[in-house]
């Protein structure tokens, strides 16, 4: 039951993570420039890991 439960959390913490990222992105994109968002959001992509955390 505890590994069960521990594969669910994990999941249900990587979205959370996920959401929050996306409402920083949609903020970034609210902002006038625009480039520097999408910029932003693939060094993300890159720097994932520490972005984890």
């Amino acid at each position: 039951m505890s590994r069960q439960y521990n594969k669910v959390e994990k999941r249900r913490r990587a979205e959370r993570r996920t959401k929050r990222n996306a409402i920083k992105l949609k903020e970034q994109l609210a902002k006038p420039n625009r480039k520097k968002a999408v910029d932003a959001k693939h060094t993300v992509a890159e720097t994932k890991p520490a972005e984890a955390g």
